[in-house]
Protein backbone atom coordinates (compact mmCIF):
# COMPACT_ATOMS: atom_id res chain seq x y z
CA UNK A 1 0.00 0.00 0.00
CA UNK A 2 1.47 3.34 -0.85
CA UNK A 3 1.98 6.23 1.42
CA UNK A 4 -0.72 9.39 2.33
CA UNK A 5 0.50 12.48 3.53
CA UNK A 6 -1.27 13.94 5.40
CA UNK A 7 -1.27 17.92 6.36
CA UNK A 8 -2.06 18.88 9.90
CA UNK A 9 -2.08 22.36 11.55
CA UNK A 10 1.65 22.11 13.28
CA UNK A 11 2.99 20.25 10.08
CA UNK A 12 3.09 17.09 7.72
CA UNK A 13 2.82 13.58 9.11
CA UNK A 14 3.14 10.50 7.16
CA UNK A 15 0.35 8.10 7.58
CA UNK A 16 -1.14 4.71 5.56
CA UNK A 17 -3.77 5.58 3.22
CA UNK A 18 -7.47 4.83 4.67
CA UNK A 19 -10.47 3.57 3.61
CA UNK A 20 -12.43 6.99 4.24
CA UNK A 21 -9.29 8.08 1.10
CA UNK A 22 -10.41 5.79 -1.26
CA UNK A 23 -13.81 6.92 -2.83
CA UNK A 24 -16.96 4.60 -3.90
CA UNK A 25 -16.45 4.58 -7.03
CA UNK A 26 -13.19 3.02 -6.45
CA UNK A 27 -14.78 -0.01 -3.63
CA UNK A 28 -14.28 -2.99 -6.61
CA UNK A 29 -14.95 -5.68 -4.32
CA UNK A 30 -18.77 -6.02 -5.02
CA UNK A 31 -21.45 -4.52 -7.66
CA UNK A 32 -20.35 -4.64 -11.90
CA UNK A 33 -16.95 -4.68 -13.57
CA UNK A 34 -15.57 -1.00 -13.92
CA UNK A 35 -14.36 -0.25 -17.13
CA UNK A 36 -12.71 2.64 -18.14
CA UNK A 37 -9.77 4.64 -20.02
CA UNK A 38 -6.03 3.65 -18.90
CA UNK A 39 -5.36 7.78 -18.76
CA UNK A 40 -7.50 10.50 -19.60
CA UNK A 41 -4.89 12.86 -21.67
CA UNK A 42 -2.26 11.35 -23.93
CA UNK A 43 -0.25 13.20 -26.68
CA UNK A 44 0.51 12.44 -30.68
CA UNK A 45 3.70 14.54 -31.05
CA UNK A 46 5.69 14.39 -34.67
CA UNK A 47 7.68 16.86 -36.31
CA UNK A 48 8.04 14.98 -39.76
CA UNK A 49 5.73 13.14 -42.25
CA UNK A 50 5.94 9.79 -40.95
CA UNK A 51 2.83 8.69 -42.97
CA UNK A 52 0.24 7.06 -40.94
CA UNK A 53 1.27 5.81 -37.95
CA UNK A 54 -1.01 3.52 -35.71
CA UNK A 55 -1.13 4.41 -31.79
CA UNK A 56 -2.86 2.02 -29.54
CA UNK A 57 -4.66 3.61 -26.10
CA UNK A 58 -5.72 0.98 -23.18
CA UNK A 59 -8.81 0.76 -21.95
CA UNK A 60 -8.83 -1.08 -19.02
CA UNK A 61 -11.15 -3.27 -16.18
CA UNK A 62 -10.09 -1.72 -13.61
CA UNK A 63 -12.61 -2.94 -11.20
CA UNK A 64 -12.84 -7.00 -11.17
CA UNK A 65 -15.60 -7.09 -8.70
CA UNK A 66 -15.48 -10.65 -7.60
CA UNK A 67 -11.65 -10.52 -8.52
CA UNK A 68 -11.59 -12.11 -11.70
CA UNK A 69 -11.82 -11.11 -15.65
CA UNK A 70 -15.12 -11.73 -17.07
CA UNK A 71 -15.79 -14.61 -19.02
CA UNK A 72 -17.34 -13.05 -22.35
CA UNK A 73 -15.69 -10.13 -24.15
CA UNK A 74 -16.65 -6.61 -22.55
CA UNK A 75 -17.96 -4.56 -25.89
CA UNK A 76 -17.35 -0.76 -25.05
CA UNK A 77 -19.33 2.20 -27.36
CA UNK A 78 -17.36 5.55 -27.19
CA UNK A 79 -18.21 8.53 -29.50
CA UNK A 80 -16.70 12.17 -30.48
CA UNK A 81 -17.02 15.06 -27.96
CA UNK A 82 -18.66 17.87 -30.11
CA UNK A 83 -15.42 19.64 -28.20
CA UNK A 84 -12.80 18.11 -30.31
CA UNK A 85 -11.12 20.50 -32.47
CA UNK A 86 -8.87 17.78 -34.32
CA UNK A 87 -10.83 16.50 -37.60
CA UNK A 88 -11.33 13.34 -39.32
CA UNK A 89 -9.48 12.31 -42.45
CA UNK A 90 -6.92 15.69 -41.23
CA UNK A 91 -5.05 14.66 -38.09
CA UNK A 92 -6.69 11.53 -37.57
CA UNK A 93 -8.57 8.24 -38.84
CA UNK A 94 -10.25 5.61 -37.08
CA UNK A 95 -8.17 2.25 -37.66
CA UNK A 96 -11.67 -0.02 -36.48
CA UNK A 97 -14.61 2.08 -37.85
CA UNK A 98 -16.99 -0.48 -35.32
CA UNK A 99 -17.27 2.96 -32.57
CA UNK A 100 -16.98 0.03 -30.21
CA UNK A 101 -13.76 -1.12 -27.94
CA UNK A 102 -13.32 -4.82 -26.46
CA UNK A 103 -11.83 -5.85 -23.85
CA UNK A 104 -11.30 -9.62 -24.67
CA UNK A 105 -12.71 -12.71 -22.48
CA UNK A 106 -10.03 -13.33 -19.45
CA UNK A 107 -7.89 -10.18 -20.31
CA UNK A 108 -7.54 -7.13 -18.36
CA UNK A 109 -7.17 -4.66 -20.30
CA UNK A 110 -7.94 -4.11 -24.23
CA UNK A 111 -7.03 -1.45 -26.85
CA UNK A 112 -8.24 1.33 -29.07
CA UNK A 113 -6.28 1.76 -32.34
CA UNK A 114 -5.93 4.93 -34.23
CA UNK A 115 -3.96 6.42 -37.08
CA UNK A 116 -2.34 9.22 -36.58
CA UNK A 117 -1.81 11.30 -39.83
CA UNK A 118 2.16 12.47 -39.84
CA UNK A 119 2.10 14.99 -42.02
CA UNK A 120 -0.89 16.86 -41.44
CA UNK A 121 -0.46 18.11 -37.86
CA UNK A 122 -0.36 21.98 -37.22
CA UNK A 123 3.01 23.14 -36.66
CA UNK A 124 2.10 26.05 -34.39
CA UNK A 125 -1.04 24.78 -32.58
CA UNK A 126 -2.34 22.21 -31.26
CA UNK A 127 -5.70 20.45 -31.86
CA UNK A 128 -7.56 17.49 -29.89
CA UNK A 129 -9.75 14.57 -30.20
CA UNK A 130 -11.86 13.83 -27.02
CA UNK A 131 -13.26 10.92 -27.08
CA UNK A 132 -16.45 9.49 -24.38
CA UNK A 133 -16.93 6.14 -22.94
CA UNK A 134 -21.14 6.11 -23.54
CA UNK A 135 -22.20 2.15 -22.40
CA UNK A 136 -20.71 -1.03 -22.00
CA UNK A 137 -22.15 -4.89 -21.85
CA UNK A 138 -23.91 -6.10 -19.38
CA UNK A 139 -22.15 -7.05 -16.07
CA UNK A 140 -20.14 -3.87 -16.53
CA UNK A 141 -20.62 -0.25 -16.49
CA UNK A 142 -17.84 3.22 -17.20
CA UNK A 143 -16.55 4.44 -14.22
CA UNK A 144 -17.24 8.31 -14.75
CA UNK A 145 -14.19 9.59 -13.56
CA UNK A 146 -12.25 7.05 -16.23
CA UNK A 147 -14.91 7.77 -19.08
CA UNK A 148 -13.10 10.21 -21.13
CA UNK A 149 -9.57 11.00 -23.24
CA UNK A 150 -8.38 13.82 -24.65
CA UNK A 151 -5.77 12.93 -27.32
CA UNK A 152 -3.74 15.93 -28.32
CA UNK A 153 -1.82 16.36 -31.67
CA UNK A 154 1.35 18.33 -31.46
CA UNK A 155 3.33 19.26 -34.23
CA UNK A 156 5.61 22.11 -32.24
CA UNK A 157 8.48 20.78 -30.42
CA UNK A 158 9.19 22.40 -26.49
CA UNK A 159 12.06 23.81 -25.52
CA UNK A 160 11.41 24.34 -21.39
CA UNK A 161 14.27 21.31 -20.13
CA UNK A 162 16.62 23.61 -18.21
CA UNK A 163 17.68 24.96 -14.87
CA UNK A 164 15.11 27.50 -13.10
CA UNK A 165 14.70 29.52 -9.96
CA UNK A 166 10.78 28.46 -9.11
CA UNK A 167 8.58 31.05 -6.90
CA UNK A 168 5.50 28.84 -5.28
CA UNK A 169 2.16 30.50 -4.28
CA UNK A 170 0.42 28.62 -1.98
CA UNK A 171 -3.14 28.92 -1.72
CA UNK A 172 -2.86 29.95 2.63
CA UNK A 173 0.04 32.32 1.22
CA UNK A 174 3.32 30.23 1.82
CA UNK A 175 5.24 31.11 -0.53
CA UNK A 176 9.11 29.60 -0.67
CA UNK A 177 11.48 30.31 -3.67
CA UNK A 178 14.14 27.39 -5.16
CA UNK A 179 17.12 28.91 -6.86
CA UNK A 180 18.32 25.99 -8.77
CA UNK A 181 15.05 23.81 -10.22
CA UNK A 182 16.26 21.18 -12.82
CA UNK A 183 13.61 20.75 -15.43
CA UNK A 184 13.92 17.85 -17.13
CA UNK A 185 12.74 16.21 -20.86
CA UNK A 186 11.69 12.59 -19.90
CA UNK A 187 9.54 12.59 -23.59
CA UNK A 188 8.35 14.19 -26.21
CA UNK A 189 7.02 17.61 -24.78
CA UNK A 190 6.92 16.35 -21.39
CA UNK A 191 8.76 17.37 -18.27
CA UNK A 192 9.45 16.50 -14.61
CA UNK A 193 10.45 19.02 -11.97
CA UNK A 194 12.84 18.20 -9.15
CA UNK A 195 10.18 19.78 -6.33
CA UNK A 196 6.30 19.79 -5.85
CA UNK A 197 4.46 21.89 -3.89
CA UNK A 198 6.38 23.85 -0.78
CA UNK A 199 8.82 20.95 -0.24
CA UNK A 200 12.78 20.95 -0.84
CA UNK A 201 14.03 17.86 -3.15
CA UNK A 202 14.72 15.31 -1.22
CA UNK A 203 12.84 16.46 1.69
CA UNK A 204 10.09 13.87 1.42
CA UNK A 205 10.66 11.10 -1.59
CA UNK A 206 13.56 10.23 -3.27
CA UNK A 207 11.70 11.61 -6.42
CA UNK A 208 9.62 14.48 -5.91
CA UNK A 209 9.27 16.19 -8.90
CA UNK A 210 5.41 16.20 -10.89
CA UNK A 211 5.14 15.83 -14.57
CA UNK A 212 3.89 18.43 -16.80
CA UNK A 213 3.22 18.94 -20.80
CA UNK A 214 4.44 21.33 -23.37
CA UNK A 215 2.12 21.87 -25.93
CA UNK A 216 2.62 24.76 -28.24
CA UNK A 217 3.27 27.08 -24.98
CA UNK A 218 0.50 25.53 -22.73
CA UNK A 219 1.03 23.82 -19.83
CA UNK A 220 -1.11 20.49 -18.58
CA UNK A 221 -0.38 18.78 -15.43
CA UNK A 222 -1.59 15.17 -15.85
CA UNK A 223 -3.40 13.83 -13.01
CA UNK A 224 -0.63 12.00 -11.05
CA UNK A 225 0.69 10.12 -7.45
CA UNK A 226 2.01 12.66 -5.36
CA UNK A 227 6.16 12.77 -5.79
CA UNK A 228 6.60 9.63 -8.95
CA UNK A 229 3.27 8.26 -6.73
CA UNK A 230 5.53 7.70 -3.84
CA UNK A 231 2.54 8.65 -2.10
CA UNK A 232 -1.11 8.09 -2.87
CA UNK A 233 -1.68 11.62 -2.82
CA UNK A 234 -2.88 12.88 -6.41
CA UNK A 235 -1.41 15.87 -8.03
CA UNK A 236 -3.32 17.39 -10.79
CA UNK A 237 -4.13 20.48 -13.02
CA UNK A 238 -6.08 23.38 -12.27
CA UNK A 239 -7.89 23.60 -15.04
CA UNK A 240 -11.38 21.82 -16.47
CA UNK A 241 -9.81 22.02 -20.20
CA UNK A 242 -6.21 21.24 -19.57
CA UNK A 243 -4.67 24.68 -19.59
CA UNK A 244 -2.91 24.70 -16.51
CA UNK A 245 -0.04 27.59 -17.51
CA UNK A 246 1.34 29.05 -19.90
CA UNK A 247 4.84 29.37 -21.91
CA UNK A 248 5.24 32.76 -23.63
CA UNK A 249 8.94 31.39 -24.38
CA UNK A 250 11.26 29.14 -23.36
CA UNK A 251 12.88 31.74 -20.68
CA UNK A 252 9.68 31.15 -17.99
CA UNK A 253 6.38 29.30 -17.62
CA UNK A 254 3.90 28.63 -14.96
CA UNK A 255 2.00 25.87 -13.80
CA UNK A 256 -0.99 25.07 -11.34
CA UNK A 257 -2.09 22.76 -9.56
CA UNK A 258 -3.81 20.73 -6.85
CA UNK A 259 -2.41 18.52 -4.12
CA UNK A 260 -5.07 15.93 -2.62
CA UNK A 261 -4.57 15.58 1.35
CA UNK A 262 -7.19 14.11 3.94
CA UNK A 263 -7.19 17.62 5.88
CA UNK A 264 -7.60 19.38 2.72
CA UNK A 265 -6.54 19.64 -0.48
CA UNK A 266 -4.12 22.71 -1.30
CA UNK A 267 -3.69 24.68 -4.33
CA UNK A 268 -0.02 25.70 -5.93
CA UNK A 269 0.83 28.39 -8.37
CA UNK A 270 4.30 27.51 -9.54
CA UNK A 271 6.34 30.61 -11.34
CA UNK A 272 9.66 29.31 -13.55
CA UNK A 273 12.33 32.07 -14.89
CA UNK A 274 15.32 30.66 -16.32
CA UNK A 275 18.62 30.84 -14.28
Amino acid sequence: MKNFLTLVLLGATLIGCTDDDIKTEQNFANGPKVVGFGSSFDTAAYFEDQGAVTRQFPVNLIGNANGQPASTDIEITYAIDPTSTATEGVEFNFADTSGKITIPAGATFGTFPLLVNTGQLNPSEKTELKLNLVSSSAGSVVGAQYSTLRIVFVGCQSQLAGIYTVSVLRNDGVNPTYLNETVTLTDINTFKTRTTGTWAAGTIAPDQGYNFIDICGEITVPSQGLCQGYYSNQVYGLSPIGLDGTSADPNNFNARYEITFAAGNRQYTNTYVRN
